[in-house]
Order: structure tokens, then sequence, then C-alpha cells
């Protein structure tokens, strides 16, 4: 049996598609595990509440490789920019005061990319 060069070529372009991988999770899955710390973010709550770190670690377990760093980054960037109200202080202090290091900042400003 010979095979046709053109149906060669078909097969080499199939195996060349980059497919993006499937995420284990969503911008909403992202969006809720912050969703408890609002209260705290936006000084309407001295200290953020065990739900809001449980959230954030929550979070930080979503980020196993570098893309699912960078998308969640993505996500909490998005959901920041709807809550102009946030306050620094306690958005840089989250992470700390759960125990929990996040690989990225939640800030409008940092480069998701790094």
């Amino acid at each position: 049996m010979k095979v046709a060069p053109a149906g060669i070529l078909l097969v080499l372009a199939f195996a060349l598609v980059v497919v993006e991988p499937t995420r284990a999770f969503t911008c909403i899955q992202v969006e809720a595990c912050l969703t408890p710390c609002l209260t705290y973010l936006t000084g309407q709550q001295p200290a953020p509440t065990p739900a809001c770190c449980d959230g954030v670690r929550r979070l930080e377990n979503m980020g196993i490789t570098p893309a699912e760093r960078q998308f969640a980054c993505n996500c909490v960037k998005h959901a920041a920019a709807h809550f102009p109200n946030l306050k620094d202080d306690a958005v840089s202090d989250l992470p700390r005061l759960c125990a929990t290091p996040l690989p990225f900042p939640i800030s409008l400003e940092f480069d998701c990319s790094k």
C-alpha cells in the first residue's frame, strides 16, 4: 500500500497543532475563593475571616503549573478591577494574615506574565 505525500502532510499538520490544555479551574472559581475576603479587602472588617483564609488557601493550591498560576493571576486582576475601593494595605497583607503565600500579588498593576 502506497501512502500519498498529501496524506503524510495532513498527518504532520495535525501533529503540529498546538492545543491549549484544559484548565483545572475557571475564573469564576478563582473569584469565588476571594469573595469571602471582600469585607476585609474593602476595609469593612479589621481582619480576614476564616472563610476568607480558606479561600486564599484554595487559590494557592489552584496554581500548580506556571500556566495555571498565570491564568489565576489574570483572573484575580480582572476581579480586582471591579472593586475600586480595595484597600492597598489589606490587599498586600492578605496572604501574610492568612499564612498562605501566593505566587502573585492581588494587584491591578502586577504583570501576570512574569
